[in-house]
Formats: C-alpha cells, sequence, structure tokens
C-alpha cells in the first residue's frame, strides 16, 4: 500500500496478524520505502490520489514454506524481497530494473516453494502508462540486487500463443505452473516440464477451451537438468549434445581437438576447419644486396657456420684443393732435395712439366702455377655453376628453392609494392588487367558452423540493400549441408553491395565463415585473372553467434607484374581480389546466459554484410637482378679477378717474400759458416799450445 510521509506517498509494506474468530488484521510490522531512493519524477503528491491509478498498483507473492515475501512495486520499477516471522518484517534485497519506463514487478509470483524459483511480470509502460511490452522474468534462486533472469518468455522456444494479447496484465503461480492472463480477458496455462524436456507455448489445438503449453524435448545442443517452465540452456563450451536422447538432462564432453562454443551439437568438427584462407601473401622485400658483384662474392667468398652451408661454399673446396696442391709441393720438393732415386725424379719432373703446361697464373713459367691454376679453377666453375642457377631462379613463382648455395632465399629477382590511386588513369596494359577484375562473376559464401539447422529446416533469403530498401536477388541461392555446417551461395549482381541474410531458425550456430569465390580466366598470353577463394571464419569460445550480425568486407585488387627475363620478351601481368572483413564481436556474439534471455522477435539470424571496394589497388612489381648479358659480362669480370688475384699472390711472393727468405737463408748460412771457421781456429791454436808444451816437458826432463 501507499502512505502519506508529510505531503509525499511512499510505498509501504505492513505484516498483520489476523484473529481467525474476529477476522480483524492487526498491524505488527510496518517498512517504508526509502524517501531518498525515489526519483524526483517519480514522487507522488498528495493530489495524485484523487482518482485511482492503476499504475500505483503493488503486487505480493508469499512463500509461507519458507516465509519469504515478495513485493512488487510498478510505478518504482522495483521488486522486494522480505523474510517474515510473528513479530518482525526484514528487507533482505531489493531490486531495480533501473529503466526510464515503470512497469516491473507488475505482478509477483513464487513458482517452487522448495528451490525459491520465482517469476516476476515486467511490463513496460510510459510514464503515462501507456504500454509497450511485456516480459516475465524467470528467476531459479532467491532474489538479490544482482539477480539476472534464467529465462524470459516470450522468447524463441516459447514464444505467446498466436491468439493470446501481447499485453499481460497479471501472472498467478499454481505449485510450479504459471498462468498468464490478458487484457483481453484470455488464459494461458504452461506447464511445468520434467528434466530433459521444456515447456512450449506453440500449440495447434486446445480441446479443453483453454490453451494449455506441451512438452517438448530440448532442442540438440541444449539441455534440461531441472523441472519447471523454464526453457532449455545451451550447452556449455567444450560440451555437446546431438538430442538423439531426451532423457539425457545434460551434455557429454566434446574431444580436445575439437570446435565446440557453447550450444554445440557434435565434436567432429575440428579447429582446424576453421583456419582462415588467405590466398593473399605480402610480397617479398628485396634483398639487402641486390648488386651482381656483391651477390657473387659473398656466395663464393663465404663460408657459413653449418654443415651445409660448409659444404656449398667455393672457397671451401678451393682451401681443400689447396691444402692437397701444396701437400703436393711438399712432397715435389722432398723428392728433389731428399731422395736420391732416378725413378722418383723422373716422375717428379713429369709433374712439374705437366704443372708448368698448365700454368695460367705465370703463363706456364713456373709448375707452382699450375698448382694454384687448379684453385683457381675450382673459383671460376663455382661462379660460373652459380650464375646460372642464379639466371634460372626468376620468377619467383616458378623457381625452385636455391639449394644450391647456402641461403635458399636467393633470387634474381627484386620486388617493389606500392599504393595506385583509382583516380589516376593506368597504363593500357593496367588497365586490361582492371577491366577483367571488374567483370569477375563472384560468388558469396556463407557458412553457418555446428548447428542442427539444415538447408529443409530452416527457411533462408537473401536481398540486397538499395539506398535502404530491401530488393530480391534474382539468382539462385544454392544450400548444402555437410557435418553439422549449413552453407549458402550467391552470385554477387554487384560488386559493392549491402548484402541481408535472414535465415530462419530458433537453433544456436557456433561459428561463421563468409568469404568470396571466383573461377580464374587466362585472357591473354600475358594477362590472367587468378582463381579467387578465400573465407574468414568468425567465432568466439563460450559465446554464441547472436541474432543480428553486421560485418563489412572491404575488396581491394592486387595486380601483379612481372618485368620479362629477355628483353624481347613482353610483360607478365595477374590479378586477383583481396578482402579484409570486420566485425563488432561484442555485438554479433552473445553469451549463453544472454541468448537465453532472447526475445520473442529473434526467431531468427539476420546477417548484414557491407561490401565496398578500397579507393586504390596494390601494385607489386618484379623485375630481375640481372639478365643474361650482365651476367655473362660480370661472369667474365670476376673470372678476370680470380685470375688476376692468384697473380698477385705469386708477384708477392716472387717480389717480397722470396728475397726476404734467401736473405734470412743466405744470413743464417753465412753466420754457421763463420761460426764453423772460428771453431777450426780456435781448436788449431789449441792443438799447437798443447805441442809446444810437450816440447818444453820433454826437454826439461832430458
Amino acid at each position: 500500500m501507499n502512505i502519506v510521509v508529510g505531503t509525499m506517498f511512499i510505498p509501504a509494506v505492513t505484516l498483520f496478524r489476523v484473529n481467525m474468530s474476529t477476522n480483524i488484521p492487526t498491524p505488527i510490522s510496518q517498512w517504508l520505502y526509502p524517501i531518498e531512493n525515489v526519483p524526483s519524477q517519480m514522487r507522488l503528491k498528495e493530489n495524485d490520489f484523487d482518482t485511482y491509478e492503476p499504475k500505483l498498483g503493488m503486487s505480493v507473492s508469499i512463500n509461507p514454506r519458507a516465509t519469504h515475501a515478495l513485493v512488487g512495486i510498478q510505478w518504482l520499477n522495483t521488486v522486494l524481497l522480505f523474510n517474515y516471522t510473528t513479530v518482525a518484517l526484514t528487507l533482505v534485497a531489493l531490486k531495480n530494473d533501473g529503466q526510464e519506463t515503470i512497469g516491473f514487478g507488475k505482478n509477483v509470483a513464487w513458482l517452487d516453494d522448495v528451490t525459491n524459483s520465482f517469476a516476476i511480470l515486467a511490463n513496460k509502460y510510459s510514464i503515462t502508462y501507456y504500454w509497450m511490452s511485456s516480459q516475465i522474468y524467470i528467476y531459479d534462486s532467491l532474489l538479490t540486487n544482482n539477480s539476472k533472469p534464467v529465462s524470459i518468455i516470450p522468447n524463441v522456444e516459447q514464444p505467446l500463443f498466436y491468439y493470446f494479447s501481447s499485453v499481460l496484465i497479471n501472472i498467478i503461480s499454481t505449485s510450479t505452473n504459471l498462468l498468464l492472463y490478458h487484457n483481453d480477458g484470455g488464459v494461458f496455462i504452461i506447464y511445468s516440464a520434467p528434466k530433459g524436456y521444456y515447456a512450449s507455448t506453440i500449440i495447434s489445438d486446445f480441446p479443453l477451451n483453454i490453451p494449455i503449453s506441451s512438452h517438448v524435448p530440448c532442442a540438440p545442443g541444449t539441455y534440461k537438468n531441472v523441472t519447471g517452465i523454464v526453457r532449455c540452456s545451451l550447452c556449455p563450451a567444450g560440451t555437446k549434445s546431438d538430442g538423439t536422447n531426451a532423457t539425457l538432462t545434460g551434455c557429454a564432453d566434446c574431444s580436445t581437438d575439437a570446435f565446440c562454443p557453447a550450444g554445440s551439437v557434435t565434436d567432429s568438427i575440428s579447429n582446424d576447419m576453421l583456419d582462415n584462407i588467405i590466398q593473399v601473401v605480402a610480397y617479398p622485400k628485396s634483398p639487402d644486396i641486390s648488386g651482381l658483384d656483391d651477390i657473387l662474392f659473398f656466395t663464393l667468398f663465404s663460408i657459413g657456420s653449418t654443415p651445409r652451408c660448409i659444404v656449398l661454399s667455393p672457397i671451401f673446396w678451393t682451401l681443400i684443393i689447396t691444402a692437397v696442391l701444396l701437400l703436393i709441393t711438399a712432397i715435389t720438393i722432398v723428392i728433389k732435395y731428399c731422395v736420391n732415386d732416378s725413378k722418383a725424379n723422373k716422375i717428379r719432373r713429369t709433374y712439374t712439366t705437366v704443372f708448368k703446361r698448365v700454368d695460367l697464373i705465370r703463363e706456364g713459367d713456373m709448375w707452382a702455377g699450375g698448382l694454384a691454376t687448379f684453385a683457381a679453377l675450382v673459383l671460376c666453375i663455382s661462379c660460373c655453376v652459380f650464375s646460372a642457377k642464379f639466371y634460372a631462379s626468376y620468377p619467383i613463382e616458378t623457381a625452385e628453392p636455391s639449394t644450391y648455395t647456402c641461403d635458399t632465399s636467393v633470387r634474381n629477382a627484386q620486388f617493389s609494392t606500392s599504393l595506385q590511386s583509382s583516380s589516376i588513369p593506368a597504363s593500357k596494359e593496367i588497365q586490361k588487367v582492371i577491366d577483367a577484375l571488374n567483370d569477375q562473376a563472384v560468388n558469396l559464401n556463407i557458412a553457418f558452423i555446428n548447428t542442427i539447422s539444415n538447408c529443409t529446416s530452416s527457411a533462408s533469403q537473401l536481398v540486397f540493400l538499395s539506398n535502404g530498401n530491401s530488393m530480391p536477388i534474382t539468382l539462385d541461392l544454392s544450400c548444402s549441408t555437410s557435418n553439422y555446417i549449413v552453407s549458402y551461395s550467391a552470385l554477387l549482381p554487384f560488386r559493392e553491395i549491402t548484402v541481408q541474410f535472414d535465415i530462419l531458425s530458433v537453433n544456436a550456430f557456433g561459428g561463421l565463415r563468409i568469404g568470396l569465390s571466383a573461377p580464374g580466366k587466362k585472357k591473354s598470353s600475358t594477362i590472367t585473372l587468378q582463381d579467387l577463394n578465400f573465407s574468414y571464419a568468425y567465432y568466439q569460445t563460450g559465446r554464441v553467434l547472436g541474432h543480428d550480425i553486421y560485418s563489412t568486407l572491404t575488396l581491394t585488387k592486387v595486380i601483379n607484374s612481372t618485368s620479362p627475363l629477355a628483353s624481347s620478351d613482353n610483360e607478365i601481368l595477374s590479378g586477383i581480389w583481396t578482402g579484409s572483413f570486420k566485425m563488432n564481436y561484442n555485438s554479433s556474439f552473445t553469451l549463453d546466459t544472454d541468448y537465453l534471455t532472447t526475445t520473442v522477435d529473434s526467431t531468427q539470424t539476420r546477417l548484414t554484410l557491407v561490401i565496398n571496394e578500397a579507393p586504390y589497388y596494390v601494385l607489386n612489381e618484379q623485375s630481375p637482378i640481372a639478365r643474361l648479358p650482365e651476367i655473362v659480362y660480370h661472369d667474365f669480370l670476376f673470372i678476370t679477378t680470380i685470375i688476376g688475384m692468384f697473380v698477385l699472390i705469386f708477384v708477392i711472393v716472387e717480389v717480397m717474400i722470396l728475397p726476404c727468405c734467401s736473405l734470412l737463408i743466405h744470413k743464417c748460412k753465412r753466420k754457421s759458416s763463420d761460426k764453423y771457421e772460428d771453431d777450426n781456429i780456435s781448436h788449431k791454436s789449441t792443438a799447437s799450445q798443447h805441442t809446444s808444451a810437450s816440447v818444453i816437458k820433454q826437454q826439461t826432463y832430458f
């Protein structure tokens, strides 16, 4: 009831004791709504009660087993939970809907005295009490300040009966059942459903002239493990329910590598099937070393750190050959100066003659030059072999990995990528590729993943929007179902278009894949239109696809230009579309708890896709680092440089090293000879003195 406090009316809840013999109530305890919690625009003055106002009505429902009472105050959008005894009334919780309208708490009703589940009739009225909507909130536990409904009636599984007025004025509970009253005087009874079933309000007839709900098994992807009027719950993420066994009251665990979001019906879809299909990758970066001379130098004169790089290094084999030649040189010197054998010296003279004949370093003057020629030949042959393979490694589309060198990414190609404005006229050849891309017939592909819906059970419609108006697409919409994935495809009439796709189904969808496809075509010997087939998968673990999805797709032309390897050939051009998707995940996906409270207006899933084209195109250009004449010329210069390098080494050895060695050897020999002579003189002097002493001794003795 409402009482006057000063000049203001505020809600009050009073506990009475009734004398059963006299039927006279006696107030025991009273609770007053805090004045400070009443919004200023909702405060009522004394003259507001001159006439009856329906919006000021309050509702009460008592749970005698738990000694709890629910009180609804619709004009304050508030429901109160009280605990009462024979002597006191205590406020337990206060729930305010917090909306700008009124009507929350128009009626309250306990559904189960044991589980403390209850229902709240949450109408929406304007401040002037003009009806806007009616909903019934179902709660499965005692009311708290943060309580959220586990189900809202009407919803996608429990819409209002087709003839039933949408203006609900009262709800009454009988045990676990609920009676609905609408403003035309009609009644609908929602019977409590057992575990594994929900109370369906979709009925075809009612023989007792009173519409009564029926028990329907939970749909695949949902479960219900309680008895009551609530709808079935979505299977949690990581679990599934295919709906084949209605007696099951829970969901089975999915395999670890399966895609199992909330509401899953199968675990046969692996996470790998959700990978995005991307056809266009970033164009390679041009090598840091793009000069042919530098490439030859670093390839021929570098030794890597891995065994493979060491084996493929030309300088490594040059050093091996040099070591073998030094060994042969040492053997030749030993035979010449240390072996006194005519046969061995004959063999030595034959070898030195042969080495002199192949001497390119000193023009046949030195047999050691012939030995060095073999080391130079290793580098020269390696240079020619590398150049031939390097020349053939163009373009990158047809080139094999560079297994002939340490760096397998070495290619005879340099790259550049640029953005070209579509407003600037392109070259004649580039314009042909642009026209071919604009004329390409493109299919829109949409797939709903992990759902029980199929082509026959769910009606669908694809329209495109022009200036905000829907215009049906006359082209056929094809549909296919495989492994709990329902796929749709349609030919787009325009490139830039806003597509609206509606699928009439109450079943949950775990994910969504959107993509474009089109066959390629060879327009001429130099222009190729590549096959188009890219797609993007949308999904979120723990969330399901919402009923209103909005996504944008920006298309960009990508044109590849490949310069010819031979100057007389023509430039090769190819083109393909690439797409960039954007989606607001927060609005397009919903939590499983929010999905349960989805209203009846969402019996369909709507996808709005805006396709537009970027005002520029990507131009990738590829050209060879060196063509054949340039490679031949640089190889010739490199070979002459190698030979000149060995000549320089021999000149340095002849002019500087050998004279120094000869001088050192001569000095060493001279010092040795002088020491030998000094030793002889000293020895002779000592002997002479010894002889003279003997003669003196003999003379003295005689």
